[in-house]
């Protein structure tokens, strides 16, 4: 195991200082920040400069004070630098440096499902919330609500405390928007300063269109599928509307083609769809080419559509909503709950409708 060198500890001020910044031995005057126990301070040439635990008895967690240490410290970084690096927001915004008028710490923000470990507040009045994490961080009791907010995760868990203050102020690295509603807000003047219109659209509209998989979104440069934005706990994606018009207009000319088709090849087609209507004919082709499931107003309407699709040669009672029994040998339910004359067979009933899989 690779020692943990503990370069940094707490002075009586209670703040972190350096190693190399304070009185050799016990004379630092420096703790554990988070055990509170004295340290030595070691100057020596042999050994990595370094502070130790005084007591060999007690035996801190080690491990556990490294971490509070190099949380701390984080802490203290982005608060004496004022800025911190963020990273790209879905390749939309940049990662840039984000540079603070004020930084608070330990503030719990108002209410007590809100912790975030450091809040930062730009000239313009923007605030930032940032996340400090380990692998292993022990959660908050209660959830914490980013929504609404410009929240960053930063990982600490792959850095020491020799490398923390280049890998806040200068990479963007194990770092991630949490939710950043400046941001998304603006997504689509961006595009649109760019030449492009766009739409933003939570992912459930999404699943009602009827283009589903021949998706319209944008999509970042090697992905494969759509981009998709996490925002407030929903998805969302960014729709090109015109292209998205320009492909259900070619889907809808494809329907009225393979209408007419159908129509030229059985003539009695244009019999059987008098009554569902030609434009609906044409929308429920249209929502089967996106790969969407019929949505029925009610089952009478689902009855009659696939009733049309079955030629009358083909019709019988024992397929017939209504079960008419005419071939059965039984009693017409039809005459005498419809009140209707019996038919010499289900294919010339002008009742017969088929069955729908519920029945």
């Amino acid at each position: 195991m690779k020692e943990l060198i503990f370069s940094w500890a707490e002075n009586d001020a209670g703040r972190l200082v350096h190693v190399d910044t304070v009185a050799n031995g016990l004379n630092c005057n420096c703790v554990c920040p988070n055990c509170k126990e004295e340290l030595l301070a070691r100057h020596g040439e042999e050994r990595a400069h370094g502070f130790a635990h005084r007591s060999e008895k007690r035996r801190a967690n080690i491990k556990i004070c490294y971490k509070v240490t190099l949380y701390k410290l984080a802490e203290q970084t982005i608060q004496e630098a004022k800025r911190v690096h963020v990273p790209s927001y879905y390749g939309i915004f940049k990662e840039q440096d984000i540079v603070f008028d004020s930084v608070e710490v330990y503030s719990r923000y108002g209410r007590t499902d809100r912790q975030p470990d450091v809040i930062g507040k730009t000239s313009d009045g923007k605030q930032y919330l940032i996340e400090l994490s380990f692998a292993d961080k022990v959660q908050h009791f209660e959830t914490i609500d980013y929504s609404n907010f410009n929240c960053l995760e930063i990982d600490l868990s792959r850095q020491t405390m020799e490398t923390l203050r280049g890998f806040l102020l200068d990479s963007c690295k194990d770092r991630r928007w949490l939710n950043n509603q400046d941001y998304f807000d603006s997504i689509e003047l961006v595009y649109k300063t760019k030449g492009h219109v766009v739409q933003v659209k939570e992912e459930s509209e999404c699943m009602q269109c009827c283009l589903m998989r021949n998706c319209c979104g944008v999509r970042s440069r090697e992905a494969t599928s759509p981009l998709e934005i996490d925002n407030n706990g929903k998805i969302y994606r960014i729709c090109k509307p015109d292209e998205r018009e320009s492909k259900i207009r070619q889907m809808q000319r494809e329907a009225q083609r393979r209408f007419n088709e159908e129509c030229i090849t059985h003539p009695e087609a244009v019999n059987r769809h008098k009554d569902f209507g030609v434009e609906n004919e044409i929308t429920f082709q249209l929502n089967n080419g996106g790969n969407l499931k019929r949505r029925w107003r009610n089952r009478a309407e689902e009855s009659l559509y696939k009733t049309s699709l079955i030629p009358h040669e083909k019709r019988s009672c024992f397929e017939c909503l209504y079960n008419c029994g005419w071939e059965t040998g039984n009693e017409g339910l039809c005459s005498q709950k419809r009140g209707i004359e019996q038919p010499e067979t289900a294919q010339s009933c002008d009742l017969f409708r088929v069955k729908s899989r519920q029945d």
